[in-house]
């Protein structure tokens, strides 16, 4: 190998960067696959020419370039070693600039006053990434298909299933305590305690050792009756059979019932062991009989009595996305299933090596979700990017407490930050931004004989983005903070196509048919 040019060694030292800044930026394992690239060429050349033109190419060739890879590596990758996934990378269309959000796995939070233009600003956009990118997710819809009617037309055609569960009209059943879904006691105490909080309304101020003992004993209960229908009877392991079992059965024939299986009796010891105070067990039956109340409606039962939607909706053989349908008229009875719903989907999507997901919770705060605060964090590893959208940051307090709340917040990294109604909330977002010096300037004037005026400057350490600038933001506007770095952005528009699809075809008398059916099969149980 004769002498190579210094501007041949230039040329080719600066061509093999430019490839190693692709690889490492844009593509998975780019570090390895430049070395091995590097090695294959050392190897092929090394049959063709001698040992000394060997030497040098690696000297003059081989070496810089795996110095110049190694260099641009230390840059582009990131803490764990790769690079983000273009997936996870979106832009969003502004007024000016592009807002790019680097890494939608890390949470976002959407906090704005109603009539800001979270849903057509923010939630728009984020839903167009997902159907650009063929993500898996679940929609909480609290408005009463406010945002599932904008989903669907989007998601219908996007390759994966589109699913809506909604009361009223009602278009698919789903079932979130079905058995598969529930492999160990765990499961069944999680799943149970997420229905018992949310149909009991606790707040985290709730809670003291009278209402806490009565809680636990409650819980014992559920979830023994949830086992002993999934171990015995799992074709009757619904809610509606659930409620239906309690309300047919008198506490003799409750107490039978959980001792027919060990883990079952165990399960709810604390109510079958208080069954001689009748005070106490008066107080445990009717804690649960006005929580069943609430959820013991036709239409309910209707869209809980069969598992028709695979909740695993990030597996590669179901990709899915579900929108659950609230309503703020109802949304006292249907939150609680609602939430169980969403706890179990986000159960079963917390698998590894599945495909890329989104957790979409509109209006978080009517929903109580157990360790909301560790949610965000959890999905996270899984590829699942959570997107919590709320009116206000004391609704999250009133719900959780201030310090859970704050928890929550704190594990969602972008924050979108719209009009604002209240002081606190206000000060709130101040503390986000970074501190700047501002110039100060005052002038005292003479008194007496002396007409002289002194001018003293100096500095003041202020908030970058103070209290009052985010009670003016107009419909569509956001203060942004993103990947360390804070913007104010004005949402485009959108032009937003809307649909839904035909719902199922039931009559009353399908919905009373089937109320009396799910009554019926549990007093077979008994005969």
């Amino acid at each position: 190998m004769t002498d190579i040019p210094i501007y041949t060694l230039i040329a080719s030292w600066s061509l093999g960067g430019l490839i190693s800044y692709i690889a490492n930026k844009y593509i998975r394992q780019g570090f390895l696959m430049i070395l091995l690239s590097l090695i294959i060429a050392t190897i092929i050349v090394n049959h063709s020419v001698g040992f000394q033109s060997i030497l040098k190419a690696m000297m003059l060739m081989v070496l810089p370039l795996q110095f110049i890879n190694v260099v641009i590596y230390a840059y582009c990758g990131n803490a764990n070693g790769q690079a983000t996934r273009k997936e996870h990378k979106v832009t969003m269309r502004t007024k000016g600039n592009k807002l790019i959000l680097e890494n939608i796995r890390r949470g976002i939070s959407v906090i704005a006053s109603a009539g800001s233009g979270k849903t057509e600003s923010v939630i728009y956009n984020l839903m167009a990434h997902f159907k650009k990118h063929k993500f898996s997710g679940v929609i909480h819809d609290y408005k009463n298909f406010e945002i599932t009617e904008m989903a669907y037309p989007m998601f219908q055609n996007g390759g994966n299933q589109f699913h809506i569960v909604s009361f009223d009209p009602i278009y698919s059943r789903v079932n979130p305590i079905a058995p598969k879904y529930l492999p160990d006691e765990e499961s069944v105490y999680e799943v149970s305690r997420v229905l018992l909080e949310n149909l009991l309304e606790t707040k985290e101020s709730d809670d003291n050792s009278t209402s806490r003992f009565f809680k636990d004993a409650v819980e014992g209960l559920i979830s023994g009756l949830i086992w002993r229908l999934k171990t015995d009877y799992p074709d009757y392991c619904t809610i509606p059979h659930l409620i239906a079992l309690y309300q047919e059965v008198n506490t003799k024939g409750l107490i039978k019932f959980l001792k027919g299986n060990l883990t079952s009796k165990s399960m709810a010891d604390a109510f079958i062991s208080g069954v001689g105070s009748e005070r106490q067990t008066a107080g445990v039956k009717s804690t649960l009989a006005n929580a069943f109340k609430k959820i013991s409606t036709q239409k309910i039962f209707m869209v809980l009595s069969a598992d028709d939607i695979p909740l695993n909706i990030n597996n590669s053989k179901n990709p899915s996305v579900i929108a659950i349908v609230n309503n703020p008229k109802k949304d006292a009875s249907l939150s609680p299933v609602i939430a169980t719903i969403i706890h179990t989907i986000t159960k079963q999507m917390s698998e590894r090596n599945q495909l890329p997901s989104f957790v979409l919770l509109e209006e978080a705060p009517t929903i109580r979700l157990p360790n909301m605060h560790r949610i965000p964090a959890t999905l996270r590893s899984y590829d699942i990017a959570t997107v919590y959208v709320m009116q206000d940051k004391i609704q999250n307090d009133m719900l959780y407490g201030e310090k859970a709340s704050k928890a929550i917040l704190s594990n969602l990294s972008y924050q979108f930050f719209g009009k604002v109604n209240d002081p606190d909330t206000a000060k709130y977002y101040e503390r986000f931004f970074e501190i700047i010096k501002n110039p100060t300037r005052s002038v005292s004037k003479g008194t007496g004989l002396s007409w002289e005026a002194r001018v003293t400057k100096g500095e003041r350490e202020v908030p970058k983005r103070r209290a009052e600038i985010f009670f003016r933001l107009k419909q569509g506007e956001f203060v942004v903070f993103a990947d360390g770095k804070d913007r104010k952005v004005q949402f485009k528009r959108p032009k937003i196509q809307r649909g839904l699809p035909a719902p199922t075809a039931l009559t009353p008398q399908d919905l009373e048919k089937n109320f009396a059916k799910i009554h019926d099969e549990i007093k077979s149980i008994f005969k």
